[in-house]
């Protein structure tokens, strides 16, 4: 495109992928939906991208993905998810951007403008309550809608994902601190995962069966929407194994089975050894010793009761699967879960606190466990998540939300109430009694 110029030097013109990822990568509001490696994922799946710098004085101050989608009436949407990268404290940058932006999605053709910054609504703690006296981002609302915007809400998004809970892994020194970080239940899941043997395998193309089995197999269980086998066929080919991380927990169960009977074998031995000498000695330090063991004993006979139901021939069980995606400055856990059969083994907790792990060893500030819901209270769904989550501690983060301009006014009301009719219609239909069937 030719570039357009606004007031204040302002020029906005297409970069190249190179000169994106440069300014993408070091933006404070990076995140992986603005990023190189999901444009070409993107343009894989035959999406229009296209990406816009804007230029102050040949200087850089703003760039972002703009996806440009076209509905069978041939409505089309201009959007910038999780974008534009730009300083909103800088008003005159703000409004000018936002005009250029205009601009060219009415030269695309576009009849409405969606953007959705990276930036948080107001600061929450773990627990959800408010703190605007840390971030307050309330009056860049009121700002957005001066400029001609609507705001969409902030509310429970799974497309556009408003709601997160994020843990900040800045300052934590190494492995002991990270999980003395977490709370109680959550290290005790932790290590009974590694002492009982669960790893961690990154699925690739030959092994991208086995990861979306799992995958598939929670969401149908758990209820949760997981896109189609293509899609991850899509992400392995096109992106780097950095930002794409396919990861599988898994258990050898003959081995397991062979550790605990081995473990088993040998407190039950430690026991009797005790017995003996309580007999003889009559020993309290050694009677103290004796429940300790004991109580291992019977835990390791528990353990092969529970895997009774999987036999040898079972093999290698993957019992849990989780997309993550690696970039800027967060590992992000997309999408998963535990195969409901295999839940005993604490497979998300491994995959959660692997991944925990590998941002702390490769530098990422956060570890951001993305849609978080159910904050309210138990009643409410995802609250069980949300606490499991909460468990490895962090703070809920209300992004600003998603916000909608009109560009071609007359398309986007029509659109509007095309919207509202279809909606209206199906609610009609959904109040009619059924016939009877002869």
């Amino acid at each position: 495109m030719n570039p357009t110029k606004a007031g204040a030097g302002l020029e906005l013109g297409v970069l190249s992928d190179a000169e994106f990822e440069a300014f993408s990568l070091n933006h404070p509001q990076n995140n992986f939906i603005q990023s190189v490696d999901f444009v070409r994922f993107q343009r894989a799946r035959g999406q229009v991208v296209e990406l816009f710098g804007v230029r102050r004085d040949g200087e850089l101050v703003a760039a972002g993905k703009l996806n440009y989608t076209t509905n069978r009436w041939g409505y089309k949407v201009c959007e910038c998810a999780k974008g534009p990268l730009m300083d909103y404290t800088d008003t005159a940058l703000v409004r000018d951007v936002v005009g250029l932006l205009k601009e060219r999605a009415a030269d695309r053709k576009a009849a409405e403008l969606r953007i959705s910054p990276n930036l948080t609504y107001i600061a929450r703690d773990a627990d959800g309550a408010e703190h605007p006296e840390v971030a307050d981002n309330r009056p860049l609302v009121a700002e957005l809608a001066g400029l001609g915007f609507e705001h969409q809400g902030s509310d429970m998004n799974f497309v556009n994902v408003n709601w997160m809970f994020i843990k900040r892994l800045e300052g934590i020194a190494d492995s002991e601190e990270l999980i003395m970080s977490t709370s109680y239940r959550t290290r005790k899941a932790i290590r009974k995962a590694e002492k009982n043997g669960v790893f961690l395998e990154q699925a690739t193309l030959a092994t991208l069966d086995e990861f979306y089995n799992a995958l598939s197999t929670a969401g149908d269980e758990k209820g949760f929407v997981y896109r189609e086998r293509e899609y991850y066929e899509h992400l392995l080919r096109t992106t780097s194994p950095e930002f794409t991380k396919l990861m599988m927990a898994k258990i050898d169960i003959p081995a397991y089975r062979k550790s605990i009977t081995e473990r088993l074998e040998a407190e039950s031995a430690s026991a009797a050894e005790l017995r003996r000498e309580i007999e003889e000695t009559g020993s309290k330090k050694k009677a103290n010793r004796l429940k300790v063991v004991q109580d291992l004993a019977d835990s390791y006979e528990r353990s092969l009761k529970d895997i009774e139901r999987f036999p040898d021939s079972v093999g290698v069980a993957t019992v849990a699967a989780i997309h993550f995606v690696c970039f800027g400055d967060e590992v992000v856990c997309v999408i998963g879960g535990t195969k409901q059969d295999y839940i005993y083994f604490n497979g998300a907790t491994s995959l959660y606190w692997g991944m925990m792990l590998h941002g702390l060893e490769k530098g990422y500030a956060r570890y951001n466990f993305y849609g978080t819901f159910g904050i309210e209270g138990q009643d409410e769904e995802g609250h069980g998540g949300y606490q499991f989550k909460k468990g490895f501690g962090g703070d809920v983060v209300q992004l600003l939300g998603d916000f909608v301009m009109p560009v071609r006014p007359l398309a986007f009301r029509a659109n509007r109430l095309a919207r509202a009719a279809v909606a209206a219609a199906r609610t009609v239909l959904g109040k009619l009694p059924l016939k009877r069937q002869a």
